[in-house]
């Protein structure tokens, strides 16, 4: 009986302090395990740790700069804001927290917002490809196609291995009808890249305005096969390619 009752108590004992021993995490635990949440894409997990942090220090703007990167992946733009808007405030020199309150602010389609933001990203690094790319991306969405030209030339200048920005300036070509260049950037593409729905759906529009109408069907094809939602935009024009190709 005696026996029983004491391994009753230890149990009881760990019992009680396990958990407490756990969740007793230093502020610099909670930032790191915050941003390893983050680079793994747990964003939800990632809020928790870092808001954990920025209880101790909320003015770091490591802290704030991931936390807002994990609210924009999920799309909760206002707290993204606030957050990148805090992390710039603590250091107005960080690039990284300037590009991606561009981003946000290109979300939430405020692109004068987004622009200046991306030029102060780009005054601070002027070798940062991304943000060249990501201006490109507000510029095309402006329809200020030779702006969103040159900043895509910039982007690939600097980093040629930047993909997306073949699929970018590939669309922009499109719609300024240089449909030659736009087929070898989506080729470009379409040639290193998994997600191909998009790159497949413009160049299908080059060949279409070009008038090759089988390689237009083809690739219009393969990105509804790639991403069946995309037959709604495209379904008039390549029911057209099909009876012209005939």
């Amino acid at each position: 009986m005696l026996k029983n009752m004491k391994k009753i108590l230890i149990y009881l004992f760990l019992f009680l302090v396990t958990p407490i021993c756990y969740a007793q995490l230093t502020s610099s635990e909670y930032l790191n395990l915050g941003i390893k949440e983050v680079e793994i894409k747990n964003f939800e997990k990632a809020i928790d740790y870092l808001t954990q942090f920025l209880d101790s220090d909320p003015q770091n703007a490591v802290a704030r700069f991931n936390r807002a990167f994990a609210y924009y992946s999920l799309q909760q733009f206002e707290p993204a804001l606030q957050d990148a808007t805090d992390a710039v405030t603590s250091n107005p020199q960080y690039t990284f927290a300037l590009n991606l309150r561009g981003l946000i602010y290109t979300s939430m389609q405020m692109y004068s917002n987004a622009i200046l933001d991306f030029n102060s990203a780009i005054f601070s690094n002027p070798d940062f490809a991304e943000a060249y790319l990501n201006r490109a991306v507000v510029y095309k969405l402006q329809n200020q196609y030779a702006e969103a030209i040159s900043d895509l030339n910039n982007s690939l200048n600097i980093n040629p291995a930047l993909i997306e920005a073949y699929l970018i300036r590939g669309e922009v070509l499109v719609s300024m009808a240089n449909y030659n260049d736009a087929i070898k950037d989506l080729t470009t593409y379409i040639s290193n890249i998994q997600n191909k729905a998009a790159a497949y759906a413009a160049r299908g529009l080059a060949y279409y305005q070009m008038g090759n109408y089988v390689n237009a069907v083809t690739d219009l094809e393969k990105a509804i096969q790639l991403k069946p939602e995309m037959e709604r935009d495209f379904s008039i024009v390549l029911t057209d390619a099909k009876n012209k190709q005939k």
